[in-house]
C-alpha cells in the first residue's frame, strides 16, 4: 500500500475505523449493560448478522482515479520500452552488418583457414570459471546449430543473441574478449545459417547441403568447359586460365561448406534433409 497517494491511504484508514467502531457497538450490545445482575445461566445468544459495509463514493472515486493514473503510467513505460527495443534491433542490425562484413574480409584475407577435413566437433577446452567447454573457430557454428536442433521447439530461426544465450544454457562458452561478437560472427559464416529479413534474426537453412551440392557440380561442369576450350587454337591462354583460378577457389570454398554442412548434421537423424545431405 506503500505505492498508494495519500487520498488513498486517508479513505481506506476512515474506512477501517467506521468498520471498528460498528464491531466495538455490537460487542456492547452482545454483552449487556455495565452494572446490571447477570444470571449464572446465560440464554445463547443469536447470531447476529453484519451488513457488509459498502465503501463511499468518495473512496470509489479516488481508487477510480488511482487505477486510471496507474495504467496511464503503465502505458507510457511499455511504448518506451518499445521505442527503446527499436532502437536496440537497429544497433543489433547495424552490429551484424558490420560483422558480417568483417568476416567477409576474413574470408578473402584467409584469416580463418580450414585444414582438409576440419572437424565441426566442439573442441575440449575448459572455461575455468564453469567449467564448460569454450569453442572457438568451426566449432561454435557446429554447436550453435546443434543446440538449435536439440531445442523442445525446434524453432527455425532466432535472434543471434537468444541463439547465444542457448548455446551457454547447452553448456557451452565461446573464447574471445567480447564472446557474443565473435559468436555472431562465426554464426554469420555458417552454411547452414543465413539472415532473415528481420534485424538481427537467423535462420536455419536445412537445406544448404542439398543447394551446396547442386552449386559444386555447376561449378565443376564449368572447369570441364573450360578445360576443354583450352585446346582450341584460338583460345586466349591467359584468359583461361584467371577463369579457371577463379573457378578453383569458389570450388574449394563451396566444398569446405558442402563439408562443414554434413559434419554438423550427420548426428542427427531426425532433421529434414538430412538424408540428401549424407
Amino acid at each position: 500500500m506503500r505505492d498508494f497517494s495519500p487520498l488513498i491511504h486517508t479513505l481506506i484508514e476512515s474506512h477501517v475505523a467506521v468498520i471498528n467502531n460498528n464491531m466495538l457497538c455490537m460487542n456492547i450490545l452482545s454483552t449487556g449493560h455495565p452494572g446490571m445482575h447477570m444470571e449464572r445461566r446465560v440464554e445463547p445468544l443469536r447470531q447476529m448478522k453484519r451488513r457488509p459495509s459498502s465503501p463511499s463514493a468518495r473512496l470509489l472515486r479516488a481508487v477510480a482515479a488511482e487505477r486510471n493514473g496507474l495504467r496511464r503510467r503503465r502505458d507510457a513505460l511499455l511504448k518506451r520500452r518499445r521505442r527503446m527495443q527499436t532502437q536496440l534491433d537497429e544497433l543489433d542490425g547495424a552490429i551484424a552488418e558490420l560483422d558480417e562484413r568483417l568476416a567477409l574480409i576474413g574470408r578473402l584475407g584467409d584469416e580463418d583457414p580450414a585444414p582438409s577435413r576440419q572437424s565441426a566437433e566442439p573442441e575440449s577446452e575448459t572455461s575455468p570459471e564453469r567449467g564448460a567447454p569454450v569453442l572457438s573457430g568451426p566449432a561454435i557454428r557446429a554447436a550453435a546449430v546443434k543446440a538449435l536442433l536439440a531445442h523442445p521447439q525446434r524453432p527455425q530461426a532466432l535472434h543471434y543473441r537468444r541463439w547465444f544465450d542457448l548455446l551457454k544454457k547447452a553448456g557451452y562458452d565461446v573464447a574471445g574478449r567480447d564472446p557474443l561478437a565473435v559468436f555472431l560472427t562465426q554464426l554469420s559464416r555458417s552454411p547452414l545459417v543465413h539472415r532473415s529479413t528481420q534485424s538481427g534474426v537467423y535462420e536455419l537453412d536445412l537445406q544448404a547441403p542439398t543447394r551446396l551440392r547442386q552449386q559444386l557440380e555447376d561449378l565443376q561442369a564449368q572447369l570441364r568447359k573450360l578445360t576443354a576450350s583450352a585446346s582450341s587454337s584460338t583460345a586466349d591462354l591467359g584468359s583461361i586460365r584467371s577463369q579457371r583460378t577463379a573457378l578453383n577457389l569458389e570450388i574449394n570454398k563451396v566444398e569446405k561448406a558442402l563439408q562443414e554442412a554434413q559434419e554438423t548434421l550427420h548426428q542427427d537423424p531426425q532433421t529434414p534433409g538430412l538424408a540428401a545431405a549424407s
